[in-house]
């Protein structure tokens, strides 16, 4: 069985984050997609079940279990269907467990859309909020929280959960520096079943981020596509939005880059790839 891997929110080949394709996997049964997940030991490896015109189904796995959706998968499977001529034009659906998702290209790039929900705030807006956060983060309590004005919008930004298909805790920290200690503890499992995504400013229309989920078997992820869509929910829900580069991946040494274009209740998420390899499975799991 043919497989590929894409790097993907990639500036260049070998940055951004891995993905494995396998675009023939009808005949694969849920526990063989589990196990060759695990083999491939990256963040997320896919399945795509059936192409239809424009349309695709997929199923999403990280080494430990299937997600409902998430983002680089979503561009990185995308792409390379379209690269290997499974797919053809500029836009497409994608099918998965979380429902349907427009993928379109513009340019060398492929940008998917979602809709979602941003929660409240947790724990109040004072500065020692999210002092349970800050800890499982190895943080202190003032560490955790974000003044708005840094990306255009009024008031602080507070952690909350966000949800484009996949809820996930989003965590606004001070700086840059503290977005760099960020040292996630056992605990960490704790504070969110999936896991966090913290974010700073990093001056105007830019953004640093790192994702960390353990609990799925993913300790960090160079670049967070769902994250990324659950911020700009976020953002769009408290600031009404706006366009930013989001930085991801630079403390494991894998630089990402990706797009993000948010209004309340929408957003978009774009970026490069680059192919990497291809391979041969060659012993199926039982």
């Amino acid at each position: 069985m043919e497989f590929f891997q894409v790097d993907v929110f990639a500036g260049s080949a070998y940055s951004g984050n891995p993905l494995a394709v396998f675009p023939n996997a009808d005949g694969l049964s849920s526990s063989q997609m589990q196990r060759i997940a695990l083999e491939m030991n990256l963040s997320e490896t896919t399945f795509v079940t059936a192409v239809d015109g424009d349309a695709y189904s997929v199923r999403i796995f990280t080494p430990g279990q299937e997600l409902p959706f998430a983002g680089h998968p979503t561009v990185g499977t995308a792409w390379l269907l379209r690269h290997i001529e499974k797919l053809a034009g500029e836009r497409f659906v994608q099918s998965s467990a979380a429902g349907d998702t427009e993928v379109s290209v513009v340019g060398d790039e492929l940008w998917f859309e979602r809709t979602g929900r941003a929660d409240p705030d947790l724990g109040g807006d004072g500065p020692d909020a999210g002092g349970s956060i800050a800890a499982a983060l190895g943080l202190e309590g003032g560490d955790i929280g974000l003044e708005a004005g840094a990306l255009g919008g009024a008031g602080r930004l507070n952690p909350a959960v966000s949800d484009a298909g996949v809820a996930q805790l989003m965590v606004p920290v001070r700086d840059d520096s503290t977005l760099a200690r960020c040292s996630p503890r056992s605990e960490l499992t704790g504070v969110h079943p999936m896991g966090v995504y913290c974010f700073t400013s990093l001056g105007e229309g830019r953004l640093g981020a790192r994702g960390f989920f353990p609990a799925v078997g993913v300790a960090e992820d160079p670049a967070t596509g769902s994250a990324a869509a659950g911020l700009g929910l976020y953002l769009g829900d408290r600031i009404g939005g706006g366009s930013f580069a989001i930085e991801q991946g630079r403390e494991m040494g894998r630089p990402s880059r990706i797009l993000m274009r948010s209004e309340p209740g929408k957003v978009s998420i774009g970026g490069r790839c680059e192919l990497i390899l291809r391979g041969q499975l060659e012993t199926l799991p039982a």
